[in-house]
């Protein structure tokens, strides 16, 4: 190597010496505990807390319409009638009934299109109607689910539709508790919801689509039935006393023993209940007729009923009955569609003419009075004590006295029902 080179490589290692001494020289020391690096701000913070908040909202919602689209196959519409049913069976429709005279048909809208049914309900008096159907492709029962089962807090979908749109909305679970429907003591799940006649129809089902509740009317409010509720209600309404009604507004039950002294009967059945306008009403039969015999045939079980109560009951029959101590027979029709209540039908003119109320009207009733005991309410009206008429309210107060040793038994009207009672 000639001199020349030399010379240079030791002039490039001199530069590359001095510049390692400055950069070492210039490096930052270490970080010192005594000044701390500034962490984000107060706002910042906010910024972030919110984010993380709008992204687990986000991903409850999507899951929240994703539980509703999994249980859409379930839950149908009727349209005419403003409200929702659940597919109860695979072809059958469960719903909310808020009128006294359902439809004999109407029109479901499920995801497959427009399906007519029939409609097989029991009595006004019950709040639920079904609708038989042919299966539809695409509809399935959903998966009954236990109230009991869901821990308290935690979440809940109730999905209903609205025309033909699927709607849901999520609700926190914070129990059950009794609730008088029908004439039945079922259990309402207690939610953050309030139930709507919107949502009437609809049901509500935990986030794995297993279905807790229906949307029913139950007194002078909505409430979310559980489904064992629900199944009783409808047992009832298929049962032979539940057809009896439905079929001729005649509500049989058996005598207690406090109404078998009263009416010195051998245990038979008792008219409880008589509904304006339907054939039972048409033809005579009161609350308080004693039922002895069928066409002639003893009848002192509910079970013997069922040729009359049976679908196939179209045949005249004759009830005879011990009313007041006579015997009194009484022509019934057979079976027929619900006609409705003579006023429910428009006049030629286009205009209903309701008959004047009858009875007297009960205004209050005193907590722990006879009349409370038998289940007398506000705004019944008091047509007959023991059979007679009661024309003022002086009398039937002197009938009704707590100082009367002797028990009375009254009809009373209530929301189109003629009902009869026994005060102890």
């Amino acid at each position: 190597m000639d001199p020349i080179d030399r010379r240079y490589l030791v002039t490039l290692a001199a530069v590359a010496a001095g510049i390692l001494v400055v950069g070492g020289l210039l490096r930052p020391g270490p970080a010192t505990t005594d000044e701390p690096r500034p962490g984000p701000s107060q706002a910042e913070l906010g910024r972030l807390a919110r984010l993380s908040q709008r992204r687990a909202i986000d991903a409850m919602a999507e899951y929240f319409a994703a539980v509703a689209d999994d249980v859409e196959v379930s839950v149908v519409g009727l349209p005419g009638l403003g409200r929702s049913g659940i597919v109860w069976e695979p072809d059958l429709v469960v719903t909310g009934r808020t009128e006294r005279r359902f439809p004999d048909a109407a029109i479901l809208s499920t995801p497959a299109g427009d399906v007519g049914v029939a409609s097989v309900t029991a009595g006004p008096d019950l709040p639920v109607a079904a609708l038989r159907m042919s299966p539809v492709e695409g509809l399935s029962p959903p998966r009954p689910r236990a109230a009991a089962g869901l821990g308290r807090g935690e979440w809940a979908l109730a999905v209903w539709r609205r025309g033909r749109q699927v709607h849901f909305t999520p609700a926190h679970f914070l129990g059950a508790a009794p609730v008088r429907c029908g004439g039945r003591l079922v259990d309402e799940l207690l939610s953050s919801v309030t139930w709507t006649r919107e949502m009437a129809g609809g049901g509500v089902f935990d986030l794995d689509g297993g279905l807790m509740a229906v949307v029913i009317p139950c007194a002078d409010r909505f409430a979310a039935v559980v489904v064992d509720g629900i199944a009783a209600l409808l047992r009832d309404g298929q049962s032979i006393a539940g057809r009896l009604a439905a079929r001729y507004g005649l509500r049989l039950e058996p005598m207690t023993e406090a109404e078998q002294d009263h009416f010195g009967r051998r245990p038979r059945l008792l008219v409880r209940e008589v509904w304006t306008g339907r054939p039972a009403d048409a033809a005579g039969v009161a609350p308080g007729d004693v039922l002895l015999a069928v066409n002639a045939a003893p009848v002192t079980d509910v079970a013997q009923l069922e040729p009359i109560a049976g679908a196939a009951a179209n045949v005249a029959f004759v009830l005879t009955v011990d009313r007041g101590g006579d015997v009194v027979n009484v022509p019934m029709p057979g079976a027929a569609a619900d006609a409705g209540s003579p006023a429910s039908r428009p006049a030629a003119a286009g205009l209903v003419w309701a008959p004047p109320p009858a009875g007297l009207a009960v205004d209050a009733v005193a907590p722990g009075s006879r009349a409370a005991a038998a289940g007398i309410r506000p705004g019944d009206r008091l047509l007959r004590i023991d059979g007679a008429e009661v024309a003022a309210a002086d009398e039937a107060r002197g009938l009704l006295s707590s100082e009367r040793a002797a028990p009375a038994f009254v009809e009373l009207e209530r929301a189109g029902r003629r009902l009869g009672l026994l005060l102890p």
